[in-house]
């Protein structure tokens, strides 16, 4: 179920439209009434002298009804031609409201909406978009959300290996995606290009009792002995800039202006296959214990040596309507020579949590 904080203002504005198409149909309905009780009393009046006609003896009384039923006729085709012509005036005044409706809604106009769902929060600032294309190729903030592991194999693809001397579940990475959408070939096209810059941090702890320690240029992992250990982690942050191409699985389209269009709107299964290529901007390490006081003590330090500077990776997505799975592999190892640790090469699984459209 959708939770629209704009609810109130979008009632407002559907009354609005609501009220000025009740005017319509009430001018409409004036009209086609007034056309009928026009061309009554013109028939009636033929009518009358065709009588007066027959009570003269000017005509037969085969002659009176023949006449009569001619200009019944001839009125009842004059109606309703008349009528018919309202009518397709009154269809395009509907459609046009229809389309304003889907398309041109004055309640998104202007406004900032934020939608709760199942999948997560999507966020829309100041959508006024008029035209389907204009749904398709949007700028955009996503945030993401996966579980972080280390492989010993480069080309293992298996993000629950055991063996990293990692916690898996509390190793975490956070993606905030700035990000273009554009539609390859046709307004049909179920091809998306997706590109932008992300900032990425990954956070590796280490199994319990060990802590990273960086010395004499060695970054590896030992048993804490100084108190009790409470929590060690290291950070890595990245500046990426990913590319993805997206298909979708079973395209659906709606019709606008005489042409039809990819609706992204509606809910389809897509797949993706992207890359991206970044830079390690720094890589911290922080330890939080308690010394034999029962103290709380923390100290962090930032690293010189043993994480690779550059990164470069790949990503496979799936996803249905607003729910994206991925799972990325850098094919480029997180850390190097300098790091005497049995698993270097990163993998993630994750989901999107957040979007927010502009």
């Amino acid at each position: 179920m959708k939770t629209k904080i704009l609810l109130l203002a979008m009632l407002s504005s559907f009354a609005t439209a609501q009220t000025t198409l009740d005017s319509q149909m009430k001018s409409y309905t004036e009209k086609v009434n007034s056309i009928v009780s026009m061309e009554k009393a013109k028939m009636k009046t033929e009518i009358d002298k065709i009588e007066d006609a027959f009570n003269s003896g000017k005509i037969t009384k085969e002659e009176q009804i023949a006449q009569k039923e001619a200009v019944s006729k001839r009125y009842e085709t004059i109606i309703n031609d008349k009528i018919e012509d309202e009518r397709q005036q009154l269809e395009d005044i509907t459609k046009t409201a229809v389309t304003n409706s889907v398309y041109n809604s004055d309640t998104l106009k202007n406004k900032n909406v934020m939608v709760f769902k199942s999948s997560g929060l999507t966020i829309n600032i100041k959508k006024d978009k008029k035209e389907p294309t204009e749904y398709i190729n949007t700028s955009s903030v996503s945030v993401g959300y996966a579980f972080a592991n280390l492989t010993k194999d480069k080309g293992s693809f298996n993000p629950f290996e055991n063996d990293s001397e990692m916690r898996i579940g509390n190793s975490h990475s956070v993606e905030v995606q700035f990000r273009q959408d554009k539609q390859l070939g046709s307004f049909t096209s179920p091809w998306i290009l997706r590109y932008g810059l992300a900032y990425r941090t990954d956070t590796y702890m280490p199994k319990r009792p060990q802590v990273f320690v960086q010395e004499n240029s060695q970054l590896f992992l030992e048993n804490f002995e100084e108190g009790r250990l409470k929590r060690s982690k290291l950070r890595n942050v990245y500046l990426t800039l990913p590319i993805e191409f997206q298909l979708y699985l079973n395209p659906k389209y709606t019709e606008y202006d005489g042409k039809q269009y990819l609706d992204v709107r509606k809910k389809m299964w897509k797949v993706g296959l992207g890359a991206y290529a970044g830079i390690n901007t720094r890589s911290i390490v922080k330890v939080k214990y308690y010394d034999e006081g029962s103290k709380f003590q923390k100290y962090d330090y930032t690293l010189d040596d043993g994480v690779n500077t550059f990164l470069f990776g790949g990503k496979f997505s799936i996803g249905y309507g607003g729910v994206n799975l991925f799972i990325k592999k850098d094919f480029t190892s997180i850390f190097n020579d300098k790091a005497n640790l049995p698993s270097k090469n990163g993998i993630q699984f994750g989901i999107e949590i957040a979007n927010i459209d502009f």
